[in-house]
């Protein structure tokens, strides 16, 4: 477990690399994924049925291989029911949430291109964190969210180190009771803790930090102890060398693009609107303390209403690079980019604060986002392939509840009579999938080839206003059953 607090989600909660798609080197328009089934004009690569089913949740009655393409087979179907009826095709909700998605994957596509593939890499410095990746650390550690009292340690150590001990047993005296961990090389740390302790050597006793994370807080450590695991098979000595080797990469990669940012906005300086700023924050803090029971870092205000007085959308808001952003400009951004915190320790002494943050990121976003439109990467089709995924899914879950809801308008169905209700929806699958039989076809050749586990991953990226890496597992038939699919050899 790592400093930040990993909500566990049913079995396992599996966190992401901070980008998803830098593998993904393929020419912009040439796509070289397999195409394991087509529905009409929709389609279901073997990559696709793999992120819907290795990095989501599934029942235990929907694990099967089978099973599991029946239900994205059964997305695509009810997706293409509501393109037919133009179902929510066109509002704002809809259409910001996919251009979200989008501009985030553009997002995500650009740090590729200006900062990891650019990175060059060291021998030397792999090898030396790659001899320190064995130990095991027994920390003191406190966390402090005050950046004076952090600068001020900082200074007094930098004058005069040999107080180190002293200066830490002020600090434990100011924060109380010292708490204990062990941290190793695979822990989920914030970036500055990992590069910290894993880069040199240190001893028991060694006094680390302050150290600024990038949350904005700081910490300072204490090595109580250490001890050296080493590995022994040369399959566990590989695999560790290539998870240093990454970490190395991906933490170069981080430098290039927070240097690749700071020129983007150098010279922009935001300026907000004090009596707005003040009541957007205030009003914000309320409905953050009060709905955020998920502990969720993102925050969506689609709610800013227009009839309270005291909130004018046509008021300035913020000023930057010499354009006037009001209230209703603001809540236009955010309907495709919610604001994402930089710590889930929200209260009513830090939320205005943590609250101008989040919006200076949102605005630092815009700008990546246009550089990323000016590069044309939202024609890379790995990027048009994801949204379409993320599209399917929310059609497919809105043709369902619209569905069941003119059911139970009508009298067909009753809300009280579960087994009707599914007996309802199954017998409306069946027909939908006996209506397009003739333009669904299966590669199971490839299919054969496919091998699922058992174990529930859900895949979340944090920092992000979009953290869910793909839409969740459509649970719509619980049903094996593909014969009323075509055998497809090659598409």
């Amino acid at each position: 477990m790592g400093f930040t607090k990993f909500q566990k989600l049913l079995t396992i909660v599996f966190l992401l690399p901070t980008i998803l798609y830098l593998t993904c080197t393929s020419p912009k328009n040439q796509s070289d994924e397999i195409i394991l089934a087509k529905i009409g004009e929709k389609e279901i690569s073997v990559k696709e049925f793999l992120q819907r089913s290795e990095l989501t949740i599934r029942p235990n009655n929907f694990k099967s291989k089978n099973t599991t393409l029946n239900n994205l087979i059964s997305e695509k179907i009810l997706a293409l029911e509501a393109e037919q009826n133009n179902i929510d095709l066109l509002s704002p909700a809809f259409q910001g949430r996919l251009k979200g998605i989008k501009e985030q994957l553009m997002r995500d596509r650009l740090y590729s291109e200006v900062a990891y593939n650019k990175v060059e890499l060291d021998s030397h410095e792999i090898n030396n964190a790659f001899r320190f990746s064995s130990r095991e650390y027994e920390l003191e550690f406190y966390t402090i969210h005050n950046k004076e009292l952090a600068q001020k340690i900082q200074v007094k150590l930098d004058s005069m180190p040999e107080l180190a001990d002293q200066m830490f047993k002020e600090v434990a005296e100011i924060l109380g009771k010292n708490p204990l961990r062990k941290v190793n090389f695979k822990d989920l740390d914030d970036e500055a803790i990992h590069e910290a302790l894993f880069t040199k050597f240190l001893d028991a006793g060694t006094v680390i930090g302050p150290i600024e994370l990038s949350n904005g807080d700081y910490i300072v450590m204490r090595v109580l102890n250490w001890v050296d695991y080493p590995l022994i098979s040369s399959e566990d000595q590989q695999k560790r060398w290539n998870e240093v080797k990454e970490k190395i990469h991906q933490t170069k990669a981080r430098k290039l693009w927070r240097s690749y940012q700071a020129n983007m906005i150098n010279g922009k300086r935001i300026e907000f609107n004090e009596q707005s700023f003040t009541v957007l924050s205030e009003w914000a803090m309320e409905k953050y303390l009060s709905d955020n029971e998920n502990d969720s870092l993102n925050f969506q205000i689609t709610e800013i209403p227009s009839a309270k007085s005291e909130i004018d959308l046509n008021a300035h808001f913020f000023t930057i690079d010499d354009k006037l952003w009001t209230v209703d400009d603001f809540k236009k951004e955010l309907i495709s980019h919610p604001l994402v915190f930089r710590t889930k320790n929200l209260n009513r002494n830090n939320f205005a604060e943590q609250f101008k943050l989040a919006i200076v990121d949102m605005i630092r976003d815009h700008y990546l986002t246009q550089e990323a439109y000016k590069k044309s990467l939202e024609d890379f089709e790995d990027i048009s392939k994801t949204v379409q995924m993320w599209k399917d899914s929310y059609l497919a879950m809105n043709q369902k509840n619209n569905v069941i809801s003119a059911a139970l308008e009508q009298g067909i169905i009753n809300e009280n009579d579960k087994p009707g209700m599914l007996k309802y929806w199954e017998s409306y699958i069946l027909n939908l999938q006996e209506k397009y039989s003739h333009s669904i076809k299966i590669n199971y050749n490839e299919f054969g080839k496919i091998s699922l586990t058992n174990i529930d991953f859900l895949a979340i990226r944090s920092g992000v206003p979009y953290p869910i890496a793909v839409p969740g597992f459509p649970t719509l038939i619980a049903s094996e059953n593909l014969d009323y699919a075509k055998q497809g050899k090659s598409f």
